[in-house]
Protein backbone atom coordinates (compact mmCIF):
# COMPACT_ATOMS: atom_id res chain seq x y z
CA UNK A 1 0.00 0.00 0.00
CA UNK A 2 2.97 2.14 1.06
CA UNK A 3 4.62 1.35 -2.28
CA UNK A 4 1.20 2.55 -4.02
CA UNK A 5 1.19 5.28 -2.85
CA UNK A 6 4.65 6.69 -3.70
CA UNK A 7 4.56 6.07 -7.05
CA UNK A 8 0.80 8.11 -7.02
CA UNK A 9 2.53 10.83 -5.40
CA UNK A 10 5.87 10.23 -7.99
CA UNK A 11 3.41 10.24 -10.77
CA UNK A 12 1.72 13.44 -9.46
CA UNK A 13 4.79 15.52 -9.11
CA UNK A 14 5.78 14.49 -12.55
CA UNK A 15 2.40 15.82 -14.11
CA UNK A 16 2.90 19.13 -11.80
CA UNK A 17 6.71 19.71 -12.66
CA UNK A 18 6.00 19.31 -16.54
CA UNK A 19 2.84 21.44 -16.19
CA UNK A 20 4.79 23.99 -14.52
CA UNK A 21 8.05 23.66 -16.93
CA UNK A 22 4.76 24.32 -19.73
CA UNK A 23 4.25 27.18 -18.50
CA UNK A 24 7.43 28.78 -18.53
CA UNK A 25 7.48 28.46 -21.97
CA UNK A 26 3.67 29.71 -22.56
CA UNK A 27 3.56 32.78 -24.39
CA UNK A 28 0.52 35.27 -23.26
CA UNK A 29 -0.36 37.84 -25.26
CA UNK A 30 -1.02 41.09 -23.43
CA UNK A 31 -3.89 43.09 -24.59
CA UNK A 32 -4.10 46.82 -24.16
CA UNK A 33 -7.65 48.88 -23.69
CA UNK A 34 -8.95 51.21 -26.27
CA UNK A 35 -8.65 54.82 -25.45
CA UNK A 36 -12.48 56.19 -24.58
CA UNK A 37 -13.64 59.35 -26.10
CA UNK A 38 -16.46 60.83 -24.42
CA UNK A 39 -18.42 63.71 -26.69
CA UNK A 40 -21.37 66.08 -26.07
CA UNK A 41 -23.53 66.56 -27.40
CA UNK A 42 -23.64 63.30 -29.18
CA UNK A 43 -24.87 64.98 -31.88
CA UNK A 44 -24.86 68.46 -33.41
CA UNK A 45 -26.90 71.84 -34.64
CA UNK A 46 -26.83 73.08 -38.42
CA UNK A 47 -25.61 76.22 -36.77
CA UNK A 48 -22.12 76.48 -35.59
CA UNK A 49 -21.56 74.78 -31.71
CA UNK A 50 -18.99 73.41 -29.61
CA UNK A 51 -18.60 69.51 -29.68
CA UNK A 52 -16.41 68.83 -26.19
CA UNK A 53 -14.49 65.87 -25.85
CA UNK A 54 -13.63 63.91 -22.89
CA UNK A 55 -10.75 61.60 -23.86
CA UNK A 56 -8.40 58.87 -21.60
CA UNK A 57 -6.34 56.51 -22.96
CA UNK A 58 -3.88 57.71 -26.24
CA UNK A 59 0.09 57.77 -26.02
CA UNK A 60 1.03 59.87 -22.94
CA UNK A 61 2.21 63.05 -23.66
CA UNK A 62 1.56 63.00 -27.40
CA UNK A 63 -0.60 64.32 -30.04
CA UNK A 64 -3.84 63.10 -30.80
CA UNK A 65 -5.08 63.82 -34.39
CA UNK A 66 -8.80 64.44 -34.74
CA UNK A 67 -10.91 64.97 -38.41
CA UNK A 68 -14.18 65.48 -39.31
CA UNK A 69 -15.55 63.42 -41.68
CA UNK A 70 -18.54 63.64 -44.17
CA UNK A 71 -20.23 60.64 -45.59
CA UNK A 72 -18.33 61.04 -48.84
CA UNK A 73 -15.55 60.90 -46.96
CA UNK A 74 -14.15 64.47 -47.15
CA UNK A 75 -12.39 66.08 -44.07
CA UNK A 76 -14.47 69.00 -43.72
CA UNK A 77 -12.05 70.32 -40.51
CA UNK A 78 -9.32 68.36 -38.56
CA UNK A 79 -6.89 69.27 -35.99
CA UNK A 80 -4.56 67.84 -33.08
CA UNK A 81 -4.78 67.85 -29.09
CA UNK A 82 -1.96 67.23 -26.90
CA UNK A 83 -2.35 64.35 -24.49
CA UNK A 84 -1.40 64.81 -20.71
CA UNK A 85 0.96 62.14 -19.40
CA UNK A 86 -2.26 59.78 -19.30
CA UNK A 87 -3.15 59.92 -22.39
CA UNK A 88 -5.93 62.33 -22.52
CA UNK A 89 -7.16 65.26 -22.75
CA UNK A 90 -10.85 67.41 -22.25
CA UNK A 91 -11.13 70.13 -25.20
CA UNK A 92 -13.55 71.25 -27.72
CA UNK A 93 -14.29 72.07 -31.23
CA UNK A 94 -16.79 74.35 -33.19
CA UNK A 95 -18.09 72.44 -35.83
CA UNK A 96 -19.20 74.79 -38.69
CA UNK A 97 -20.80 72.49 -40.66
CA UNK A 98 -23.88 73.56 -41.93
CA UNK A 99 -25.21 70.72 -43.94
CA UNK A 100 -27.60 67.22 -42.93
CA UNK A 101 -25.00 64.19 -42.48
CA UNK A 102 -24.00 61.47 -40.51
CA UNK A 103 -20.26 61.82 -40.11
CA UNK A 104 -17.55 60.66 -38.65
CA UNK A 105 -15.17 61.79 -35.86
CA UNK A 106 -11.61 60.12 -35.62
CA UNK A 107 -9.25 60.16 -33.37
CA UNK A 108 -5.73 59.01 -33.38
CA UNK A 109 -1.72 58.89 -32.14
CA UNK A 110 -0.12 61.30 -34.05
CA UNK A 111 3.34 62.09 -32.49
CA UNK A 112 4.84 63.63 -35.20
CA UNK A 113 2.03 65.24 -36.94
CA UNK A 114 2.35 63.91 -40.00
CA UNK A 115 -1.33 63.33 -40.43
CA UNK A 116 -0.48 59.33 -40.22
CA UNK A 117 -1.99 57.43 -37.50
CA UNK A 118 1.49 56.02 -35.83
CA UNK A 119 2.20 52.42 -36.06
CA UNK A 120 1.21 50.44 -32.92
CA UNK A 121 -0.75 53.51 -32.56
CA UNK A 122 -4.40 53.84 -30.65
CA UNK A 123 -7.54 55.01 -32.79
CA UNK A 124 -11.28 55.74 -31.90
CA UNK A 125 -14.07 56.32 -34.67
CA UNK A 126 -17.48 57.68 -33.84
CA UNK A 127 -20.67 58.52 -35.84
CA UNK A 128 -21.86 62.05 -35.54
CA UNK A 129 -25.49 63.23 -36.64
CA UNK A 130 -26.53 66.70 -37.45
CA UNK A 131 -29.00 67.42 -37.20
CA UNK A 132 -29.93 65.62 -34.49
CA UNK A 133 -32.84 63.11 -34.70
CA UNK A 134 -34.37 64.65 -31.84
CA UNK A 135 -33.23 67.66 -32.07
CA UNK A 136 -32.99 70.01 -28.55
CA UNK A 137 -30.95 73.26 -29.77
Amino acid sequence: MIIYILLLLSLVSLTISFFIYDIKVEIVPIVAESPIVKIFPDCGALSNHKIFFEVTGFSPNGNVHWEFIDSKANIDSYGYFETDEFGGFEEYIIAEVTKPDIYILRFFDDKNNNFLKDFNGSEVIINYQIPCANPIF
